[in-house]
């Protein structure tokens, strides 16, 4: 173990709530030589498995530089992180990998987009529900052009009413990420999860906050980034936050167990460096 390897595991250590667990490794995947995750993803790299998002046998090509967000499935056209996403939400529901969707009856699913592949494949099932945030002049709740608008920073749904909130590069994108955090763990049923991604850095101790708001305006810490948003594609979404180790801590201070979950399936179509997914569960006491 090098010197910054050690120097993160001491850092991971000394943030309350820190739990970062590997995925337990299929039949499949154990049968096939696994590059580290640490390792870059070759471009041109083609694999082939069974893709979560869709359950059925697929090729996943046109991986690039940039492999969280490639690789494509070649049946629903899946990427990396919709993967990464579909992949842990099967684990932790109890579902296989491959296969439709078939969730316990009652169970009740809120996806903060409107969009993409893994919505498309959840779309119509008993339970599920989506919104997109179409801006300030809108109530959480309120129909817009027959897709729903939530502010994750003040949801319209009642308390412990959820059984899985998922959110996929969501929480950078608001300027008070915590707070749309503890509303989560609001309407989170008892053992309710939040499955999600950030924009995340293991070699930041505290969150990188980017912008802010003073007095009614945005005031900018760093230079901007915007993100595409298929709600306003011509305009993009800004990035308020990059987050790092203090985000468990900050989780767990809400209430959540927090875990980091590191996964590696190349036979799922998921591979690369930071192939990293966070879970937020409210403990079933709560």
């Amino acid at each position: 173990m090098g010197i910054v390897e050690r120097a993160l595991r001491k850092l991971r250590l000394a943030v309350p709530g820190w739990h970062r667990r590997h995925a337990p490794r299929t039949a499949a995947a154990d049968s096939l030589e696994q590059s580290p995750v640490a390792e870059p993803v070759e471009e041109g790299l083609v694999l082939s498995g069974v893709c979560p998002v869709c359950g059925m046998n697929a090729r996943f090509t046109g991986f690039t530089d940039n492999p969280r967000e490639s690789g494509r499935c070649s049946n629903c056209q899946s990427f990396n992180r919709q993967r990464q996403m579909a992949y842990l939400i099967r684990q932790q529901c109890g579902l296989s990998q491959g296969g439709s969707w078939h969730f316990p009856s009652g169970l009740v699913i809120y996806n903060t987009e409107t969009t993409g592949a893994l919505h498309l494949q959840l779309n119509g099932l008993p339970g599920y529900v989506c919104s997109e945030y179409f801006g300030d002049e809108y109530r959480s709740g309120e129909m817009v052009d027959g897709r729903r608008h939530e502010d994750l920073q003040a949801l319209s749904f009642a308390d412990n009413s959820l059984d899985l909130v998922m959110s996929s590069d969501v929480m950078e994108h608001m300027p008070e990420p915590y707070a749309a955090h503890a509303e989560i763990f609001r309407v989170l049923k008892p053992g309710g999860r939040h499955i999600f991604t950030v924009p995340y850095n293991p070699l930041l101790v505290e969150d990188q906050v980017r912008a802010k708001i003073v007095d009614g305006e945005i005031v900018y810490l760093e230079e901007k980034a915007f993100h595409g948003d298929p709600v306003r594609p011509d305009e993009g979404v800004l990035v308020w936050t990059i987050f790092g180790l203090s985000m468990l801590a900050r989780l767990r201070s809400l209430g959540f167990e927090a875990t980091e979950w590191d996964l590696d399936e190349s036979t799922h179509g998921i591979v690369g460096p930071g192939a990293l997914i966070f879970e937020a569960r409210k403990p079933p006491s709560a």
